[in-house]
């Protein structure tokens, strides 16, 4: 599978799916059990893309400079 296509399938899971079960935890009356899941799933999310496509770049600017 291309990256890019696994990185948007796991943004869309990691939006799609703590909001779906936010949505029928607060019909259910747990507001506050809602929200956490949402929040929880959602930051799983930003952790999973942060390690699988984020950390592995190099971010360094070019070595030798003239830099004092």
């Amino acid at each position: 599978m291309d990256s890019r296509v696994a990185l948007g399938l796991v943004i869309a899971a990691g939006v799609v799916l703590p909001g779906v079960a936010n949505y029928f935890l607060h019909q259910a009356g747990f507001s506050t059990v809602g929200a956490a899941v949402w929040a929880v799933g959602y930051a799983s999310m930003v952790v999973a893309v942060w390690y699988g496509w984020i950390r592995p770049l190099d971010l360094r600017g070019p070595d030798g400079g003239t830099e004092p």
